[in-house]
């Protein structure tokens, strides 16, 4: 099979295992929305940006929780939501839905235990402080706390930085990550994600401090309104103010990136299983 076609059957596949999401959510009572280039995907493309691989949904925290716990039910058997508490080897701080019966390894992972398959990404968001300084801090504990975890479950080891400083910061990180269980890391990572959920913030965040440039965080005004809109063969709910999100993220994002910056995350090993 062409790289191409490849492409184009995993974007397919992926807009399957969303529309269970839809149903889910749907039948749930349960608000979620397409983020981070999912919106210039279908804003730009009207679907996936087409050298584009993955797809990625946002949800308030509490619709999270409510999404997590009603998949234990409602989820289609074709399909299985990877978290914290579904795969002991799984080191991120969000959920995917993968597909079953299929394989999907990526580079960064190749190397860990982690269950695979292809895969949409959901990401929970969470308050950010309303001081620039508490915010700066927070996000800095968040971003030790996600990288040791990967270090414990064996993300990355295969990828080495070309800089000397990348190379220092890998063996410093290695060495702490042995010294911290990965249950104490992963409760004290929760903790600080939620810290700041009991109040009414301007802006929200969601996990993976490494996302979309480090505009992981937004304002918490452009999600009160969200309205349906076409996504290939199908639709999904975005942020009305969805202008101002794609500006502040990718600037100009109705120009197309030179095509040497065309490239997705296709993985090192790949296996439709039964969707040949």
């Amino acid at each position: 099979m062409k790289e191409n076609e490849k492409l184009r059957k995993v974007q397919l596949l992926e807009l399957e295992i969303a529309k269970e999401l839809k149903r889910i959510c749907k039948k749930n009572n349960i608000q979620y929305f397409l983020l981070a280039g999912s919106v210039l995907g279908a804003v730009r493309h009207k679907g996936f940006i087409p050298w584009d691989d993955d797809m990625d949904f946002g949800m308030l925290r509490t619709d999270y929780d409510i999404f997590v716990k009603v998949c234990e039910k409602d989820l289609d058997h074709r399909f299985f939501l990877q978290t914290w508490q579904t795969d002991p080897c799984y080191p991120f701080a969000y959920a995917k839905l993968r597909m079953q019966g299929t394989h999907f390894i990526e580079e960064f992972s190749k190397d860990s235990k982690i269950k695979d398959g292809i895969f949409i990404d959901i990401f929970p968001l969470d308050n950010e402080p309303k001081s620039f300084l508490l915010t700066k801090i927070r996000d800095s504990r968040c971003f030790v706390c996600e990288r040791l975890m990967w270090l414990k479950k064996g993300m990355g080891k295969n990828i080495k930085s070309k800089s000397l400083g990348g190379k220092i910061k890998y063996i410093v990180f290695d060495l702490i990550s042995k010294g911290i269980s990965y249950n104490c890391l992963k409760k004290h990572y929760e903790k600080i994600l939620r810290s700041y959920n009991s109040e009414k913030t301007e802006k929200i965040a969601f996990t993976l401090i490494t996302s979309i440039f480090g505009k992981h965080s937004f304002e918490r005004k452009w999600i009160e309104e969200l309205e349906e809109i076409d996504f290939e063969t199908t639709s999904f709910p975005v942020f009305k103010e969805r202008k101002e999100y794609l500006t502040y993220v990718y600037g100009n994002y109705m120009i197309f990136p030179p095509e040497d910056k065309r490239q997705g995350h296709l993985p090192v090993d790949i296996d439709f299983g039964p969707y040949k």
